[in-house]
């Protein structure tokens, strides 16, 4: 398994994206990005909280499937709804990650940080973010393309303290030799395409050419995680 990782706060103040890998004590591997909510305070910390919840949740489970997924994000949801009361603020942050367990995968999100599974040059699976875009999308309430970008950035489910709107999609099927996986934060796939990274990835120097053109590019925090099996 080859895992390579990139983050930065692009134009931002900083930095309010976390990237979380680790071994699971059942020996699972572990890659989460957590997104800090923007116009929220304390995003970074949110995104940290939210991250080491679900990290140490996990931790004490014999394995891992869609269940304890969705429980280790209301352990986290809470310590966020405390950690709100206790600041007077409101925070919270989107999630996306992979759980790689022996032959199986599982994928988990709430918001809009995206998770690829890729073999070949060719997506098999993508995540599907919940963002108002997408809600109106489905039920057709946009008529013309130019009103999408007033409502970009708005996400429909998020770990902020809400539990109603804290509910995971799921993903699970097996591995095989080369799949590669990619976690990224909306900082990075507003401006690059899938297929873009993908090439970058295949580069021996990809990940400086991919942070360059971030650091030439990139308005919002970018995160992600590349994992080639």
């Amino acid at each position: 398994m080859k895992v390579e990782q990139l983050t930065g706060k692009g134009k931002r103040e900083a930095n309010q994206d976390f990237i979380c890998i680790d071994r699971l004590e059942s020996g699972a591997s572990f890659f989460l990005i957590a997104d800090g909510m923007g116009g929220y305070e304390k995003g970074d910390e949110a995104a940290r909280i939210v991250s080491e919840n679900i990290l140490t949740f996990l931790n004490n489970v014999k394995s891992v499937n869609e269940q304890n997924i969705q429980q280790a994000i209301q352990k986290a949801n809470l310590a966020i709804k405390q950690f709100n009361l206790k600041n007077n603020i409101k925070s919270g942050s989107t999630i996306g990650g992979i759980i790689v367990e022996k032959d199986i995968f599982h994928i988990f999100w709430v918001g809009d940080v995206m998770v690829y599974q890729t073999k070949d040059d060719k997506v098999l699976f993508q995540t599907k973010g919940h963002t108002l875009v997408n809600s109106m999308l489905e039920s057709n309430s946009i008529k013309e393309e130019k009103s999408l970008e007033k409502y970009k950035h708005i996400v429909t489910r998020s770990v902020s303290g809400k539990p109603s709107e804290s509910q995971i999609d799921y993903q699970t099927g097996k591995v095989s030799k080369d799949d590669l996986f990619i976690i990224c934060s909306d900082g990075v796939h507003n401006i690059i395409s899938i297929e873009q990274l993908i090439e970058y990835n295949k580069q021996i120097d990809g990940l400086q050419e991919l942070e360059k053109t971030f650091l030439r590019e990139a308005q919002d925090n970018y995160s992600i995680i590349f994992v080639t099996l």
